[in-house]
């Protein structure tokens, strides 16, 4: 009786870290949220977004404030339908010379955060024909899976292994130098896109390496890194299919250095600064990206690139430069302090227990992770 006494007791005590924070949170949510921020090569400063009671206000790091036809007008490039539809769409932005299809295909968009890299993989991966002629990709018959010596590809319908197709696909990796297990790999399996890019994988000696499908054959070519990483291992990869096919993917080191790859297998590093810097002093104006704990969205015209990353205090904001991937500017906000239930419920209930976090998708129990 003494033992089921304590384990009602320690159960109670468990369904009160865990729901009381929960109705609190539901009863008072944290309706903070951060501004929609782009970089204006026109103001030479970021432009914030943000809605108030349903209201619309914009304005820059400097303090100036501005009404929606000035922010269009200082962001032509992210507003050009509206000024299009105005009549107000120049014919050079930033000197060059411009038309709504050329902005369409420079416009670029990417996020994602450690939620989603984090989630469980079922370890299949889809292998579009990168050259089918269509203009709409088909799902193949077929998925590949990785082994401790190559790609497996296994028929979907009768799960047959397609030993020749297997065989073929990692030959020619090995043939390109390309050292088995996989490391890391990235692709996007959706066919809602206007090409494939592939995938973009690393192998045991953290060499990058793209692969793809052409006309049924294996394409395969390493990415060459130089000396831009050093040994540096690299830590997340992620392909991507921009509409002016400038970029085959992304890749992140361990020493939180992004980088970019080009179409033409290039590598240029994303947020650099020609400013010389101290060894002994952290550079807060250098990009750097730590995937395991930062959301990031980027978002990309014809001239720049606005990259901002959520961090758990601030939050940071770059523009690069769209060609070279130079740093052009940076602006660090720190984060409103907490107010309410978000502020008293560490001294409350310093112990707060939940069943999903932030850090994955698994249901398991985690203390303080809010």
């Amino acid at each position: 009786m003494k033992n089921i006494k304590y384990l009602i007791i320690a159960l109670a005590v468990l369904m009160v870290l865990w729901l009381l924070p929960a109705f609190v949170q539901l009863l008072a949510p944290d309706a903070t949220r951060p501004p929609f921020v782009l970089y204006s090569f026109l103001d030479n400063d970021f432009i914030c977004m943000e809605s108030q009671n349903g209201v619309q206000h914009f304005h820059d790091f400097k303090g100036n404030k501005f009404t929606k036809h000035e922010a269009d007008s200082l962001l032509p490039l992210f507003a050009f339908r509206q000024l299009l539809a105005e009549g107000r769409l120049p014919d050079t932005i930033g000197g060059i010379a411009v038309t709504p299809k050329l902005i369409q295909q420079n416009a670029f968009h990417f996020k994602t955060s450690p939620k989603q890299l984090n989630r469980p993989s079922i370890g299949l991966y889809t292998m579009f024909e990168s050259q089918s002629g269509n203009v709409d990709l088909v799902l193949p018959p077929d998925v590949f899976r990785l082994t401790h010596n190559g790609l497996e590809f296994i028929d979907c319908k009768t799960n047959e292994i397609l030993k020749a197709k297997s065989i073929s696909f990692s030959r020619e990796l090995e043939k390109h130098g390309f050292t088995f297990p996989v490391n890391l790999i990235w692709g996007n399996g959706s066919p809602r896109k206007d090409y494939d890019n592939g995938f973009l994988l690393t192998d045991q000696n953290n060499r990058l390496f793209q692969l793809k499908m052409v006309k049924g054959a294996p394409f395969v070519r390493e990415i060459q890194l130089n000396d831009q990483i050093g040994n540096v291992q690299i830590i997340k990869v992620f392909t991507l299919e921009p509409a002016n096919r400038a970029l085959i993917g992304l890749f992140v080191t361990a020493d939180h250095r992004l980088f970019a790859v080009r179409s033409n297998a290039t590598v240029a590093h994303i947020g650099a600064s020609n400013d010389p810097i101290n060894d002994n002093i952290v550079n807060e104006k250098i990009l750097k990206y730590d995937p395991d704990s930062m959301p990031v969205t980027i978002v990309g015209d014809l001239k720049h690139w606005t990259i901002t990353l959520y961090t758990a205090t601030d939050s940071r904001y770059y523009a690069v430069d769209a060609n070279t991937f130079e740093l052009v500017a940076s602006h660090i906000v720190p984060d409103p302090a907490p107010q309410g239930w978000n502020k008293l419920k560490k001294f409350l209930l310093p112990l707060r227990l939940s069943f999903t976090s932030w850090h994955d998708q698994y249901i398991f129990p985690h203390l303080n992770d809010d």
